[in-house]
């Protein structure tokens, strides 16, 4: 009996040890400190992200999260799988602190992460007063960080600060990072100061004369020299460098008989525009704008007006829309995977699905391309001229769109390859006049877990894939994963069918239906 309970108590202990070996978890521990005089920081908020082994883009989902104690430490656990996590991203943020991104890879079989100590430096403050003026209370400054590219301050401090001035004039900011920001000062809806560079880093107090503003009076006319009313009027305070921002320093309408007056913060001409735009009209811009040599009459010049009807799909919905986009006439609408290649709209309007007219104003005379696209609707071209179109024109765009899907696979194998990043070429017809390079990932999907992926309401036509794995093969006793990126290019229809894709084929066949 006594050698069953023996054996029963080996059996139990080696099941343990070997559950201890083989915890899918990990403990990570550490300590935040002040750098200036190494106190501990308390109530400090912690987050981890886990890097996954197979995926193409490091994992941002903070997931895991816990606060600091009293002695500045924190303990978090994290799941512990090689064949699944490879690395861990630590986020630490706290009010009176500059955030902190730090990155660890992490070791099979190792269950215990300590940090040691973590230092943290202080925000920074920003005070300043306000002159040159009778009533200083209640003007609103306003701090914006400069743009630096690539630098972690700008994804996790604040963008804009803004502050009032009390009975004296004095403002004071808190919680600024060691970046420089642009710095304006507002009464009511007109900036009245405006400094392009304030570095809290270098300066801790600031001091602000309220500087002059200028009177521009002036009258929007037609080419008959008849008063155009409510005319936009727009006065830009442009950055003196790339980093910073321009400011709107106020704005303002032409009255019923197209005079208007508006005040205008003092500026260096080089860095002050002026633009007056009108619904249906070209908008007329001034750059380096010497207020004292502004023209008292501008003269706008009426666009020319494109008019159109247009068939749809039968069963959308009663609250459907459709876009018009108008290209230039010898616009490029080949598709691309290039995100710098945007061959964008010069324009684009909205109109109800239940609206079979359409008009397009505010157009230079000549030849354009105008396409009809919509959720449900394809892409459809027509040629039109924008100087000789007494009769509208008809716009047969009733095709419904269609979905293009995928298998991804291994060729060596024949296994699916989950999480590969599928992009798409996009066709400029599927672009906004706004649209920039970090914009496109919606013209990006991930495979599922059995290697699926799917774009839907697409346009009949061909489609270029670019699709991107990651292959990670165990490196043996280290237990290791050796993360290898694959790339694979093709060029498939859109068609009822699934392509099957294979990474790594080398026969040169594309894809397979």
């Amino acid at each position: 009996m006594h050698i069953i309970r023996l054996v029963f108590l080996l059996f139990f202990f080696a099941a343990a040890t070997g559950i201890c070996e083989t915890s899918n978890t990990a403990s990570i521990r550490g300590t935040f400190i002040d750098t200036k005089d190494g106190h501990p920081i308390p109530d400090a908020l912690v987050r981890t992200a886990l890097e996954k082994t197979a995926h193409v883009y490091p994992d941002r989902e903070f997931e895991h999260a816990t606060a600091t104690g009293k002695d500045g430490t924190f303990a978090l656990t994290i799941p512990n799988e090689p064949q699944t996590y490879y690395a861990f991203s630590l986020m630490v943020i706290h009010p009176q602190y500059q955030s902190k991104l730090l990155r660890y890879e992490m070791i099979p079989r190792k269950s215990q992460y300590d940090l040691g100590k973590i230092e943290l430096k202080r925000t920074l403050s920003l005070r300043g007063t306000v002159s040159g003026a009778k009533n200083l209370t209640g003007f609103i400054v306003n701090l914006k960080m400069h743009n630096v590219p690539a630098d972690f301050f700008r994804a996790a401090a604040p963008i804009e600060h803004a502050a009032k001035t009390d009975t004296e004039g004095k403002f004071q900011f808190t919680d600024l990072y060691p970046i420089a920001y642009t710095l304006t000062i507002s009464r009511g809806d007109v900036i009245i100061v405006y400094v392009t560079s304030v570095d809290p880093q270098k300066q801790d107090q600031i001091s602000v004369h309220l500087s002059q503003l200028q009177t521009l009076r002036g009258k929007v006319v037609n080419t008959q020299e008849r008063p155009i009313a409510e005319a936009e009027i727009y006065a830009t305070r442009h950055p003196e460098t790339p980093q910073a921002h321009g400011a709107l320093l106020t704005s303002t309408q032409t009255d019923e008989t197209g005079n208007f007056q508006i005040h205008v913060l003092e500026t260096e001409s080089q860095f002050l525009s002026i633009e007056v735009s009108k619904s249906g009209y070209f908008s007329r811009v001034y750059e380096n704008v010497d207020i004292g040599r502004m023209p008292s009459s501008i003269q706008l010049e009426k666009g020319a007006t494109v008019e159109g009807r247009v068939s749809l799909p039968q069963g959308l919905p009663s609250d459907a829309e459709y876009a018009v986009k108008v290209f230039r006439a010898d616009a490029d609408m080949e598709p691309s995977l290039n995100p710098l290649a945007l061959h964008k709209p010069i324009l684009l309007r909205y109109f109800s699905a239940t609206e079979s007219a359409f008009t397009i104003d505010g157009l230079f005379a000549g030849k354009y391309a105008l396409y009809i696209v919509g959720d449900g609707i394809s892409a459809t071209g027509v040629d039109a001229d924008a100087s000789a179109n007494p009769e509208g024109i008809h716009v047969l765009a009733d095709r419904p769109t269609t979905t293009l899907r995928g298998h991804v696979r291994w060729a060596d194998t024949g296994e699916p390859v989950p999480n590969a990043i599928v992009l798409r070429s996009w066709y400029p017809w599927e672009l906004y006049p706004h649209d920039m390079s970090m914009t496109l990932d919606r013209f990006e999907v991930e495979t599922d877990t059995h290697g699926n992926f799917e774009f839907s309401n697409l346009t009949d036509a061909r489609y270029q894939l670019h699709i991107r794995a990651v292959h990670a093969v165990p490196e043996g006793a280290t237990g290791r994963y050796q993360r290898r990126l694959v790339h694979k290019q093709v060029e498939v229809p859109t068609a009822s069918t699934t392509y099957r894709i294979y990474l790594g084929k080398q026969d040169g066949t594309p894809f397979t239906k």
